[in-house]
């Protein structure tokens, strides 16, 4: 890309494109009704997470060119209620020398009434015939919300001291304030070991460098990407994607530790890692507190568009809100406005699933829905049970969700879930297993996002069946399988 004259031009030239090529999309039988998704082209990690003037902010990384990954803009959304998003211009777009190579992942704040996005500007310089990429922190402000102007200060942190990460992976700045400093957690790496680091500043321009808060053993992966710190009820919580920590199966991974952060010295103790979802599709997630007080996490879910042939690529998961009881995991729930979107409620008591026969409901069916099933596992005997989702009539096309009473696993199988990537996914369940199982589900036209239990456990992932795969049904094996409830509801974006 030439250098532009102007960042307006640039955004003007990404909006233009965007309006094109809406223009030439058709209907689309996995077209996401309720997710927070690009009008078209590729998306991936949030960004600018803000409760700013009474409404929810959502920035994400965007291509508005093609549904891949590349020329990395800010694509923006607005909603009053989480569910029900607004699209707004791009907000940034690659003009200057420093961020020609993208306008990467970031963070917003609110100062003085007014947004501040902090982002990684990526810009290639060339040295004796070697070329690199140059990883920059820069600001952008906007008065309404809507339109940002570059400071002419950026960049504003132009690499991480020489002896503690490299400046070609230093990236994903996310900002607070506490009492009257500002401070920022990056993602770094130096021998092939990911970090994280912390600076502070007084005024969002100077920076110092103050600590590395974590740092890989070996074990975790080669590069700490979209680090994220904030407390929850008395604890500091660290959120952050290690690169090439899952490199058995190549996996995306995200987890947290939680722990205890000193201010004065930059000092973090933590325990050990968890992970924030264990299925197929997320990464990246951020965070953002909101006026009541909440703390909402958005992750994306990524998939690949041209290679299913879709004018669009990538979604956010659907919003959760993250809290700390006790012991040592979050709870991960679904936003309470989720239940905005309930139409239809059908409810059954208890119910015993046998392993001789189909088990179906009247009514309970379908691509867009909302079901929560509650076993009773005193009164459940089966070696394994759950149901399939999205199945077709022929039986040809489900997607398997099971849970095995001698592993204690819960496990989601896409084999034959249709189009897209394929595999099985598992998640051990710590729980009394003389009380009751939950299973959550979420299904939107090509999403399945399954909480479990007290939101204990999250599994997320892609599913891209034919259109006329809608059934859902429960079985058992080798036993019976007591239904203590089921609730279900059809999901509808569209205002009561």
């Amino acid at each position: 890309m030439e250098q532009l004259n102007s960042h307006q031009e640039a955004i003007e030239i990404a909006n233009a494109s965007v309006a094109q090529s809406l223009m030439k999309t058709s209907d689309d039988p996995h077209r996401l009704v309720y997710h927070a998704s690009p009008q078209v082209h590729w998306m991936n990690d949030p960004n600018g997470l803000i409760f700013f003037r009474e409404e929810y902010h959502l920035f994400y990384q965007h291509n508005p060119y093609a549904p891949q990954w590349g020329d990395i803009h800010w694509g923006h959304m607005k909603s009053k209620d989480l569910v029900h998003w607004e699209h707004l211009p791009i907000a940034l777009a690659p003009s200057e020398k420093y961020d020609l190579n993208g306008c990467y992942s970031g963070c917003a704040i609110e100062h003085e009434e007014r947004i501040y996005l902090l982002y990684t500007s990526k810009e290639t310089v060339s040295s004796d015939d070697q070329v690199a990429s140059l990883q920059q922190q820069c600001v952008a402000i906007s008065e309404d919300g809507i339109h940002f102007n570059k400071l002419p200060q950026n960049p504003i942190i132009p690499s991480p001291p020489e002896e503690i990460g490299q400046n070609d992976h230093f990236r994903d700045p996310k900002v607070w304030k506490y009492e009257d400093t500002w401070y920022m957690v990056l993602g770094t790496k130096k021998n092939e070991r990911g970090k994280i680091i912390l600076y502070q500043s007084q005024d969002l321009i100077h920076w110092d460098f103050i600590s590395v808060l974590v740092e890989s053993d070996g074990s975790m992966g080669h590069m700490y990407e979209c680090p994220d710190l904030f407390q929850l009820n008395g604890k500091d919580v660290l959120i952050f994607s290690p690169e090439g920590a899952n490199e058995a199966d190549g996996s995306m991974l995200s987890g947290y530790y939680i722990g205890k952060f000193e201010y004065g010295t930059g000092h973090y103790e933590h325990g050990e890692f968890h992970q924030l979802d264990y299925g197929f599709d997320f990464y990246a997630p951020q965070t953002m507190a909101d006026a009541e007080g909440r703390r909402i996490l958005f992750g994306w879910m990524p998939m690949d568009g041209m290679a299913l042939n879709k004018s669009w690529a990538g979604c956010m998961a659907i919003p959760r809100e993250l809290r700390w009881i006790d012991g040592h995991r979050l709870q991960i729930k679904p936003v309470e406005e989720m239940k905005l979107l309930r139409r239809n409620h059908l409810a059954i008591g208890r119910y015993e699933v046998t392993d001789d026969r189909v088990h179906k409901f009247q009514g309970i069916a379908g691509d867009c829905v909302e079901l929560i099933v509650t076993y009773d596992l005193q009164g459940t005997s089966a070696r394994e049970f759950g149901l399939y989702v999205r199945t077709s009539e022929e039986g040809d096309e489900k997607t398997l969700i099971k849970f095995s009473n001698e592993t204690k696993e819960i496990q989601i199988d896409r084999t034959d879930s249709g189009e897209g990537d394929k595999g099985v996914k598992s998640c051990y369940i710590e729980m009394n297993m003389e009380h009751m199982l939950t299973l959550h589900l979420f299904l939107d036209l090509s999403t399945l996002e399954l909480f479990i239990n007290q939101g204990d456990y999250v599994m997320s992932g892609f599913i891209f069946p034919r259109l006329n795969s809608q059934d859902i049904i429960f079985f058992s094996m080798d036993g019976s399988a007591l239904i203590q409830s089921i609730d279900f509801w059809i999901l509808s974006s569209d205002f009561h």
